[in-house]
């Protein structure tokens, strides 16, 4: 009974056993069940893609926090990020196959590194190491974005390439706990196997859970501890956690043995002669390196451009309790750090013990980094002692230091909103010291400038200098990157964790100052492959032969180091490789590339201004010339001069449309609108503004036309034969534009085919034949065309069967204005003589036809046309010719045979039900569903 027990207590939180793990327990379970709360909170419909209290940013409404108040006294938010999938985007959808690079399968130096993110750049350390085809990676860290990346919050590792080559990843471990180094953490974990265990320090894991139950991703079997100087095994390693110091506690280095060589990564560090929490540097670990082989050493680069050593955090500890006791009796302290600095807390809790004042958090990140280390055991104060927020209007403020988020100016952190006397937990007041402990960020100086001097001007005394020693770095200066190097003593050695100029100064470091011979600078997404060196001698003359071979075989001899010793393979090669993807969030459910978050689009939003048109396209009563259209134009960020530049686009909006046949798409009309709006935008402020044309139809009915249109055009195009006679034969072997149409049999009307042809709603019938014969000038669709005069006489031309007399230019004094149009289909007229007869022979077998009926009533209409005006007699046309042309057409479709061979079109489809259903509401008397119908189909 003794051992179930005892087994009992292992597995169970709840059972019987320490007050640790029963704490741990509780407070899993009461975030757990809070978080269900949330989510039973949440309507109905809005999980998932449609937005909701989970989602945050744009992608929905504001997400919920749900407070509680934990077993160390501090009152903590919960969040409800996602499921475990929505906030992931398109972050894992494979795109295109991504080969891995490096040498091929069982050739090669066998250690490999693979970097996809943090060389370069500062931020996103993600890093894969291996021997041969088996890695582990080292790091899941995120990137903050600039300016130009508006609207974005975070820039992720390529978690595609990721998923893509799982397979050959084993384990996932993490060196500390900053955000560029655990951030994305939920896009990484999801891309892996669900077995691939992470490993992490204590505190570490206190972050790293706490973020991943906000995204639903937490598994207690995945996630293993390790403490500093175990060895475990992971992946092809054998892994040793190694102590270095830094701005975060319980920080590591890594040293991975394995049976083809030894690597050693250092994590973040610096040398701390007097940390706070008494963690020293392990010097020791690492001067018993420099006697065992190291085949490669990778090390931070983010100060190698500081020379001399960094300071202790003693000394700024020291500093700010004098800036304390200096303002004793003249009113609060405000201090503003990184929320990740907890061993800066020790000098606060020391300065408010020496000042008699009570501490007091503004902002919530503060407090999670607080729990995470009381959790951990290493909190420099019971956070029982914090006073709330809410208290601070009824303290003394002489016996309160606040500390306080926002050291880089976010704008929505609590002293830069107190900046903008926005925040309704801080106010500053008269005389108020601020003491800003932290390191402006590259990028952030505006921010921070723009901030400190409202402050200022509040009343507010900043203490910020240099001179001040009120902050420190936590990355290594220039003398003890020599020293860890003299340490280690690698036979290659890599800077990883810096921009791209810090990489170079830190090799060329190591070469002149350390005497290693063989580095190498890599970039994101290059592979550098090493192996164990016998010596650590330079290349031998002899091994020259050798380094001209890899040169023939394409590998790049700046990378090649050869073993003069060894049987003469390179021991360090470099393979190139594609550049990694970057992914974007926007701050919830959003993430993608840089194409699918537009962010281009947004910086031109941003800079260029949008403008919006909206344009109705009226087809009724266009008449000979083509649409017309009703415009309204909205502008956005751009400077319109009272309101001029929208005027002059609408005008240019509505020429460039009319210009249009009256049988064009919506989408044509589209096209032309941002077109015509981009160059007015040109012209008058030299902008170049994002355009959105939002076309749409005044009478909805007319938006077949252009369907129908093109239909005819793809028919009449099929039907068209070759001329019987020799002179016609010769005229159709070529084109309209002198080009051969091939041995077909057939010849298209003309190279691009005229809408207004065609017969629709808004244009004029044109009389092919007696056009071609006179040379008239002929109205309809989007401009005049002019057509030349035959020398032939009348009567001749228009006996003969062409179906049209070629283009040409001609004088003003050849231009004849159309004044009346016939009323048959102008299919008939560009027909030829036989093809035509075969059709009355058809229609006579079939019976009396509408179509003779129209042709039979066109006199009478036609004068009762010539009494009216002329919008009149176009409409009358207009419809004659529509009616015309659907009897003409149903009784094609309705023929057995296709008459001397000829291919008929195909069949054109009834409208949509609920087309006929609105047409009928609108008006009770249109029948389009009826075969004789000119608009059915």
């Amino acid at each position: 009974m003794a051992v179930c027990g005892a087994l009992m207590i292992g597995l169970n939180p709840l059972a019987p056993g320490s007050a640790a793990q029963r704490r741990l327990g509780r407070d899993k379970l009461y975030i757990i069940a809070q978080a269900e709360k949330t989510d039973r909170r949440r309507p109905q419909g809005d999980k998932g893609s449609g937005g909701g209290n989970s989602g945050a940013g744009s992608s929905g409404r504001r997400r919920r926090p749900t407070t509680y108040v934990s077993d160390s006294g501090i009152t903590l938010k919960q969040y409800v990020s996602s499921d475990g999938q929505e906030h992931l985007g398109t972050a894992l959808q494979k795109r295109r196959f991504k080969p891995f690079p490096g040498p091929p399968p069982g050739s090669g130096p066998p250690l490999r590194i693979l970097p996809i993110g943090g060389l370069g750049e500062i931020g996103m350390n993600c890093m894969l190491a291996g021997v041969r085809d088996r890695f582990v990676v080292i790091d899941a860290g995120l990137m903050f974005p600039d300016f130009s990346d508006l609207g974005m919050q975070k820039i992720l590792p390529d978690t595609d390439f990721l998923a893509q080559w799982k397979d050959r990843i084993e384990a996932l471990i993490i060196t500390h706990g900053h955000e560029d180094h655990i951030g994305a953490l939920p896009w990484v974990v999801p891309a892996l196997d669900p077995s691939t265990p992470i490993y992490a320090s204590s505190f570490v894991m206190e972050l790293i859970k706490r973020r991943l139950m906000e995204y639903n991703l937490w598994d207690e079997k995945r996630f293993i501890k390790f403490e500093m100087r175990q060895r475990f095994q992971a992946g092809p390693f054998d892994i040793e956690p190694v102590r270095v110091t830094h701005s975060i506690p319980d920080c590591c280095g890594l040293i991975m043995r394995s049976s083809e060589g030894t690597l050693v990564h250092t994590g973040d560090w610096k040398i701390d002669e007097q940390p706070l929490d008494g963690e020293q540097f392990d010097r020791e670990l690492f001067m018993a390196l420099g006697s065992e082989p190291v085949a490669l050493m990778m090390s931070d680069s983010t100060n190698v451009l500081s020379p001399g050593r960094t300071l202790s955090e003693q000394v700024v500890h020291d500093s700010i309790v004098d800036k304390v006791l200096q303002h004793n009796g003249k009113g609060r302290v405000i201090c503003t750090q990184f929320a990740s600095n907890v061993h800066r807390l020790y000098g606060v809790k020391r300065a408010a013990d020496a000042s008699g004042r009570k501490i007091c958090f503004v902002g919530a990140s503060l407090s999670h980094y607080l729990e995470a280390s009381w959790r951990d055991g290493r909190a420099p104060f019971n956070p029982k002692e914090l006073v709330q927020p809410e208290e601070l209007r009824h303290m003394d403020p002489n016996q309160v230091l606040i500390v306080t988020t926002g050291s880089q100016g976010e704008p929505r952190a609590q002293l830069c909103m107190a900046a903008r006397e926005e925040s309704s937990m801080l106010k500053i007041l008269p005389n108020d010291l601020v003491l800003y402990s932290a390191k402006v960020i590259p990028g952030n100086e505006g921010k921070v400038s723009k901030m400190l001097n409202a402050l200022a001007a509040q009343g507010a005394r900043v203490r910020q200098s240099r001179a001040d020693n009120l902050h420190t770095s936590g990355h290594a200066y220039q003398e003890e990157l020599v020293e860890v190097l003299q340490s280690v003593r690698p036979q290659h050695f890599l800077p990883v964790h810096g921009e791209y100029a810090f990489l170079t100064e830190h090799a060329l470091l190591a070469r002149e100052r350390a005497g290693v011979n063989f580095v190498d600078v890599i970039r994101n997404g290059e592979m550098l492959a090493v192996r164990e060196r016998r010596n650590r001698n330079t290349v031998s003359a002899g091994s020259m032969a050798a380094a001209r071979a890899a040169s023939r075989r394409g590998i790049s001899t700046a990378s090649l180091s050869i073993d003069d010793e060894g049987d003469g393979k390179p021991t360090m090669i470099k393979y190139d490789g594609e550049e990694p993807t970057y992914f974007f969030n926007d701050g919830g459910k959003g993430t993608g590339t840089r194409q699918e978050m537009e962010i281009d689009m947004r910086n031109t939003m941003a800079v260029e201004g949008v403008l919006v048109a909206g344009v109705e396209v009226l087809r009724a009563g266009a008449g000979a010339y083509g649409l017309t259209c009703r415009v309204r134009v909205t502008s956005r960020g751009i400077w319109t001069d009272g309101g001029r530049l929208l005027q002059e686009v609408s005008q240019a909006v509505e020429t460039a449309v009319m210009r249009l046949p009256g049988t064009a798409s919506l989408v044509e009309v589209e096209r032309v609108t941002i077109e015509a709006v981009k160059r007015r935008c040109v012209a008058f402020n030299n902008k170049r503004p994002e355009v959105i044309a939002i076309p749409y139809e005044h009478d909805p009915r007319d938006a077949h036309l252009s369907e129908v249109a093109e239909t005819r055009r793809g028919g009449m195009l099929m039907r068209t034969p070759l001329p019987s006679s020799s002179s016609s034969s010769a005229a159709a072997a070529e084109g309209p534009a002198g080009t051969t149409t091939g041995v077909t049999g057939y010849t298209p009307r003309r190279t691009k085919p005229s809408p207004w042809e065609a017969g629709a709603a808004g244009s004029a019938v044109r009389p092919a034949a007696a056009a071609a014969a006179e040379g008239t000038l002929v109205p309809g669709g989007a401009r005049r065309s002019r057509l030349p005069r035959p020398a032939e006489p009348q009567a001749e031309v228009a006996a003969t069967p062409t179906t049209r007399a070629p283009r040409s230019g001609g004088s003003d004094d050849d231009i004849i204005a159309i004044t009346d149009s016939i009323d048959e289909d102008d299919e008939a007229s560009v027909e030829d003589e036989p093809v035509a007869r075969s059709r009355r022979r058809r229609s006579e077998s079939a019976g009396p036809s509408g179509a003779e009926a129209a042709t039979a009533a066109a006199p009478e209409e036609e004068q009762d046309e010539d009494d009216g005006g002329g919008n009149s007699r176009t409409l009358g046309r207009m419809l004659r010719v529509r009616k015309a042309a659907g009897v003409s057409r149903q009784t094609r479709i309705n023929s057995d045979a296709p008459p001397d061979g000829v291919p008929r079109p195909p069949p054109l489809r009834p409208l949509d039900p609920r087309i006929i259903q609105d047409r009928r509401r609108r008006n009770p008397r249109d029948q389009p569903s009826q075969l004789d119908d000119p608009d059915y189909g």
